[in-house]
């Protein structure tokens, strides 16, 4: 069973303040499509992602929208909510997994006595508004080819393997675009053998020419979501092999 410093933001706590949060924090079992949190929802809970993801989104009016950012093993949902009430986004588990969760009035006592905590969720903040800025940047100025093959390659990062399990329309959705404008980036990628595709997955053949289809945010967004600490352990890679990750 993982500990709870397996997610890196309950990691950083001191040993006294952890103490402090473990009777509260359990250790629950996410599916893929679980609604974490509708709009105007109440919170009564926060998540600390150990193997799952969470993907947050924007539904407008007329039914578009799209994803504004995923949390992963290295954060804390819903930190945008800290001290409000309500939100326009809404939470679904993106990537089937583990993850802590603990009562909200329990957080919301130990900010009122912690500075570390504090701080952690400051420094976190901060790092999620550079995520959605670059993300902003990037659907503005790159293809939708070039966002396709970061998504797939984003999608590999969380769930540390070659198979990412996304339909068209889950990837269209969570770009804000079309699913037949997905499915011809995909259709392009088969061709030059770079994916495989079926029964809503997709099989990365060449990482490295999927990384030269994607944009360079890929690799900015890539180093934003892994912290030095994990960036610098020993992984699994995409093979099956025990290797170093260079910083």
């Amino acid at each position: 069973m993982p500990q709870p410093q397996a997610n890196f933001i309950l990691s950083q706590l001191p040993e006294h303040e952890l103490a402090f949060l473990s009777p509260h924090l359990k250790l629950v079992s996410l599916k893929k499509g679980d609604v974490l949190f509708e709009p105007q929802g109440k919170i009564e809970h926060y998540y600390f992602p150990v193997s799952c993801t969470i993907e947050l989104s924007i539904e407008l009016a007329e039914g578009k929208g799209g994803a504004t950012t995923v949390i992963n093993m290295n954060s804390i949902y819903p930190l945008h909510l800290i001290g409000e009430t309500h939100s326009q986004h809404k939470a679904m588990v993106y990537c089937s997994g583990l993850c802590y969760r603990i009562p909200a009035w329990v957080i919301h006592e130990e900010l009122q006595r912690s500075q570390s905590l504090l701080w952690i969720l400051l420094k976190e903040s901060v790092r999620l508004f550079e995520l959605a800025s670059v993300e902003s940047v990037c659907l503005r100025n790159h293809s939708l080819e070039q966002i396709t093959a970061k998504l797939i390659l984003l999608s590999m990062d969380n769930s540390r393997s070659s198979s990412v399990h996304l339909t068209h329309q889950e990837m269209a959705n969570s770009l804000g675009t079309r699913r037949e404008g997905v499915t011809m980036a995909l259709n392009k990628f088969k061709v030059q053998q770079l994916i495989s595709t079926g029964h809503g997955r997709v099989d990365v053949l060449d990482r490295k020419g999927l990384e030269k289809s994607s944009c360079d945010c890929y690799h900015t967004i890539r180093q934003l979501r892994q912290p030095e600490r994990i960036r610098n352990e020993e992984e699994l890679d995409y093979h099956g092999k025990r290797t170093a990750r260079a910083a």
